[in-house]
């Protein structure tokens, strides 16, 4: 049976193998930063689950508002002609049903309004790109998985924009210049779990701060996924593992350095 290997870990394994063959061995990543940004996931995730709730529920509240309000017109018309026909208690009482549902519309605005501010300061807060959300990873919530690619993981959260799925990924630590491969890697793994579970994808979204970068999903990314997954493999298989790359920043940035043999720092 093929072994899954998630998204995270291809994140890890660009940026250098023998990180992520540490954390395979049980080492966890260390500094104020990595501290800093798992606080900041948690936060966001919060607020990501108040927009999707207040949506669905301001969704909710305006089909209400519709149903309700045509009803009570149609009502009102009724009781318009019946009063005409000269029938007062059957026009009164078809009025004050009228009257209890404009009331009951009344309410779900109320509600609707109510849902809206709530779901535009949270969209403030996280600087959300437009869309539905479909999915927001979180405590309980299930891995997206593909026995056949055997990749797993967990976007930040899926956005159903216009028909094309897009998985987000939101980066808390550093800001770079630009997007780093190794989180281009682990977004494009993220887009052909979501492309499998939901449909359509184009690109997905990295977020820096207040930068975004979209990415799109190309076939030569999806090559270069592929093969880093058969590495992977190989590895996982073989045992064998080493430092790929002779930059010294990189180990400095590293949160498992201290337990490298490799370590150019």
């Amino acid at each position: 049976m093929m072994e899954f290997v998630s998204a995270s870990e291809i994140e890890k394994y660009t940026y250098c193998p023998l990180s992520w063959w540490l954390s395979r061995k049980g080492v966890e990543g260390k500094g104020k930063e990595l501290k800093e940004g798992i606080g900041r996931h948690h936060e966001i995730e919060k607020n990501v689950e108040v927009i999707k709730k207040e949506e669905e529920k301001l969704f909710s509240s305006e089909f209400m508002i519709a149903v309700l309000s045509t009803a009570a017109t149609i009502l009102s018309l009724v009781g318009v002609g019946i009063y005409l026909s000269q029938q007062e208690a059957a026009s009164a009482v078809t009025m004050i049903i009228s009257a209890i549902w404009l009331a009951s519309a009344a309410f779900f605005l109320v509600v609707a309004l109510k849902s809206t501010q709530l779901a535009r300061s949270a969209r403030t807060v996280v600087d959300l790109p437009d869309g539905t959300i479909e999915y927001v990873a979180g405590e309980g919530v299930e891995d997206l998985s593909s026995k056949k690619t055997g990749l797993i993981g967990r976007p930040d959260y899926v956005i159903n924009v216009r028909g094309s799925f897009v998985p987000v990924e939101i980066k808390t630590g550093r800001v770079p210049r630009g997007p780093l491969f190794s989180h281009i890697m682990q977004l494009t793994a993220y887009c052909v779990l979501v492309e499998e579970k939901y449909g359509k994808t184009d690109y997905g979204m990295l977020i820096y701060g207040n930068q975004a970068y979209r990415i799109s999903l190309t076939d030569e990314l999806k090559t270069t996924l592929f093969k880093k997954l058969e590495k992977m493999r190989e590895s996982l298989n073989t045992g064998i593992v080493h430092r790929d790359h002779s930059r010294p920043g990189k180990c400095r940035h590293c949160s498992r350095r201290n337990a490298c043999a490799e370590s150019l720092v």
